[in-house]
């Protein structure tokens, strides 16, 4: 047993230039923001698809929105990100594992700044209630899965479940977005936000990690 917690490289799989296209993600995410709040009689007209989506729902649809509404909340994400931690501690070792949690938060969190500094108002919700946040783009649950989805996709590398599991994942990002169009609380490109900054903010996070880890490398040698 003890073998199996092992430390790990602590290096996670990642596309050449990974910290180099996260970054420009990352400001074209902000840029996309700046133009929907520039345009905003245009960004709320395409409100009709978050309609259109209300009109043609099921208690069923209705109910997995409502599942789905949890899943960017602080608790539930720490649940999902301790579950996948141990998991791949069990696989790959601590490091990894802590590498893995890393990049699927910072890479959520890190789109706050965006969300701050691009500030688009919220719509009203259908219920016709305040939504508990003022602000808009990108949609942060969108951002979490997608995030969460890189994270798994690189820890998953060179194993046959990995696509398997990355194309659930991604469904799983296009099912929260259209969630959160059912429910009214968003504009469609906060989800275009959300699905582009969890992909770059992922991507970033993940170029300074595996910087960090060879540093340190370098420097125990």
């Amino acid at each position: 047993m003890a073998k199996k917690f092992h430390m790990g490289t602590g290096i996670l799989s990642a596309p050449r230039g990974a910290f180099w296209w996260g970054l420009g993600g990352y400001i074209l995410t902000a840029i996309i923001g700046f133009v929907a709040v520039a345009n905003l009689e245009w960004t709320k007209s395409t409100y009709v698809i978050d309609e259109f989506f209300h009109a043609n729902t099921s208690p069923f649809q209705e109910w997995l929105a409502v599942i789905l509404e949890a899943i960017d909340r602080y608790v539930v994400v720490a649940v999902i990100l301790i579950v996948m931690g141990i998991l791949v501690t069990i696989w790959k070792g601590w490091l990894t594992a802590l590498g893995s949690m890393v990049v699927a938060g910072a890479g959520w969190l890190l789109i706050a700044g965006v969300k701050q500094v691009v500030a688009e108002p919220r719509p009203l919700p259908f219920d016709g209630s305040a939504y508990k946040e003022a602000l808009s783009y990108p949609s942060g649950h969108v951002t979490f899965v997608m995030a969460l989805t890189v994270a798994v996709c690189v820890v998953l590398s060179g194993s046959r479940w990995r696509w398997p599991v990355v194309i659930f994942l991604c469904l799983l990002t296009l099912a929260t977005g259209w969630s959160r169009l059912l429910l009214g609380v968003h504009y469609p490109m906060d989800i275009v936000g959300g699905i582009l900054g969890g992909l770059s903010g992922a991507f970033l996070v993940l170029g300074v990690w595996n910087w960090f880890i060879r540093l340190v490398t370098r420097k125990r040698r």
